[in-house]
């Protein structure tokens, strides 16, 4: 194998009377740096040991913290304390201007100190060093990583860029081998800006080892709206059909992926490139899984440096700012992080979430991969909850108090606001002629004393208004409070009472979500297919469950897609919405 670093391993023979020159001596500390290496390179990993966490200490400023990591030839990369950098003082930043995102990598570096002469060598190497000082280099770039060589070296396989722009990076990753009957993971590696819209895309074809009910697997994903990580992944939980002793691509004959971002719409047939192994049992996967474990693929991708951070940059006026730091985006990370190391425990824990309705239990799904030794997490998180609000609005006519009414108090009867019982908001506000405007109706709210003054645009009356309310009754008491004179034998208050609402069902009503299904009538022939399509509106969810409402009226599968029976009839085909349940429509169909 030809890696300089490692092989071939040789050590020092000892005899008496050999001559030691500096050639001994450098094999000598070789063969143990080669050993050392070599068992860490296949035992641990490559990654983040600890430390090395990337923040910003302001918009133009890096900390990175002390640490250490094995690099992926086996070297301790140590970084002895913390550093404090601007980005103007890093290695290639002059590369960066106008880029909108940047990495900042590390790898191992060593440095020759202590100048001596040197006595009795050739001419022109009289000076030498004493000593070698072994470091890190940190540095920015703004080229993406070598995606395939990057995961292939974490031990993913199948690895297939779906779809690259400036913006989003797509990149698939699909175990060699899965075991029949069970369940596997597909995962999609999801590379996006700051200012990246939120991800939906869709990947479809023909599978011959997954479970479906057409024969297609369909691999769907909708980001959150609240999603604020710039680089994780998206996995798929798939089972594989009850099949052995095959091989066969992800997907024969192409795969479509259509993919939205924000108002971008991306649609092509690409090549999967990813051949899998069906195995009809654990024992046989896990000697497949050993019979493609050997020493040239443990020791891939051994140029890549560790990636510390995906920094997210503003460009302005020739310089460059932070607008956010992301750590470890590939998960370069190991020991106690990952979980363990190849040879025992896990390989790593992944997780992705989905966005529920807010109405619905939080639930959470867990894939443990034996194969690969990786554990999923599926979370399902509700959206926050939506309130509903019920308001009410009317008039109370204050008598004013005859005589002296500067510092006068007066109340009202005790009134129903309109809202029932319960907590409610109460607004208040005075009715008054303006005089600066003809005598126009306006209304005051708060005090109305910052109105007071030559320059004010109006003349509002003097007085402040408070509700007392009474939540079990559902009523109040409104108070006026003169300051001074008022106009007039009346006042007008009015009142604007709010209430929040937790009513699911009105608030769904209101939703108005609907569903329509063409054709509405169709004839077809006994053990004809026929195409159904459903449209669902007024909700971001499009998914639609099909049925038969007759026990033996054929078949319709998840894409609506109806198979009559050899019985002729009349049939009813039914569309539920996955959104809600209580949304439905029917369409019937001839069989003759």
């Amino acid at each position: 194998m030809s890696n300089a670093d490692f092989f071939p391993i040789e050590r020092n023979r000892y005899f008496y009377g050999k001559l030691l020159t500096v050639r001994d001596f450098e094999v000598e500390q070789r063969y143990a740096r080669q050993k050392s290496q070599l068992l860490n390179r296949l035992s641990f990993g490559a990654g983040v040991v600890c430390g090395l966490g990337v923040t910003a200490v302001d918009d133009t400023t890096l900390l990175i913290e002390s640490g250490m990591a094995l690099d992926y030839q086996g070297r301790m990369v140590v970084m002895e304390e913390p550093v404090l950098r601007k980005l103007q003082m890093l290695e290639g930043q002059e590369e960066l201007q106008g880029q909108p995102a940047a990495y900042l990598c590390l790898r191992y570096d060593e440095n020759d100190l202590e100048p001596v002469n040197a006595v009795g060598v050739d001419a022109g190497e009289s000076r030498q060093f004493n000593m070698t000082r072994e470091g890190c280099r940190v540095y920015l770039t703004a080229q993406p990583p070598e995606f395939r060589s990057l995961l292939e070296a974490q031990g993913q396989a199948n690895i297939c860029q779906l779809y690259a722009s400036q913006e989003l990076t797509l990149v698939l990753s699909v175990p060699e081998a899965v075991c029949a009957g069970e369940e596997f993971q597909i995962q999609v590696l999801v590379v996006k800006n700051e200012k990246t819209p939120p991800v939906h895309f869709r990947l479809e074809g023909e599978c011959p080892f997954a479970e479906s009910e057409n024969g297609r697997l369909s691999l769907e994903f909708r980001e959150s709206g609240e999603e604020k990580r710039r680089v994780y992944t998206a996995s798929f939980q798939v089972k594989a059909r009850q099949l052995s002793e095959m091989d066969s691509p992800l997907f024969p004959a192409s795969g479509e992926l259509d993919l939205e971002l924000g108002s971008h719409h991306y649609k092509n047939y690409i090549e999967v490139d990813a051949k899998c192994r069906l195995c009809r049992d654990q024992e046989q996967l896990s000697a497949y899984i050993r019979s493609l474990d050997s020493l040239e693929r443990r020791l891939r991708g051994r140029d890549l440096p560790v990636y510390l951070a995906k920094l997210e940059l503003i460009s302005s006026s020739g310089s460059m700012f932070l607008a956010s730091v992301t750590n470890l985006p590939f998960r370069q990370t190991m020991g106690r992080e990952s979980g363990g190391g190849r040879n025992g425990g896990l390989e790593g824990v992944t997780t992705s979430v989905r966005s529920l309705e807010y109405w619905q239990k939080p639930d959470v799904k867990t894939v443990y991969q034996p194969s690969t030794g990786s554990l999923h997490f599926d979370f399902g998180i509700p959206a926050p909850e939506q309130y509903d609000y019920a308001v009410a609005h009317g008039t109370v006519e204050m008598t004013m108090p005859g005589g002296l009414r500067v510092n006068s108090r007066i109340y009202s009867e005790e009134i129903a606001h309109g809202l029932g019982p319960g907590a409610v908001d109460i607004r208040l506000s005075l009715e008054f002629a303006d005089r600066e405007r003809d005598g126009e109706t306006a209304l005051i709210y708060g005090n109305s004393e910052i109105f007071k003054g030559k320059k004010a645009p109006a003349t509002p009356p003097w007085a402040e208004a408070a509700a007392l309310v009474y939540p079990q009754r559902g009523t109040m008491r409104i108070g006026l409070w003169l300051h001074d004179m008022v106009e007039g034998n009346r006042l007008t208050v009015h009142y604007f009472a709010q209430k929040p609402e937790r009513d699911t069902s009105r608030i769904l009503a209101q939703r108005k979500i609907g569903l329509t299904v063409t054709p509405e009538f169709a004839r077809v022939s006994c053990g004809g297919s026929l195409q159904f399509q459903g449209e669902v509106t007024g909700s971001e969810d499009r998914q639609i469950h099909w049925s038969i409402r007759e026990e033996n009226g054929g078949a319709i599968d998840r894409n609506g897609v109806y198979r009559a029976p050899e019985l002729p009839g009349t049939y009813e085909i039914i569309a539920t919405a996955n959104v809600d349940e209580t949304v439905n429509a029917s369409a019937f169909v001839i069989v003759e």
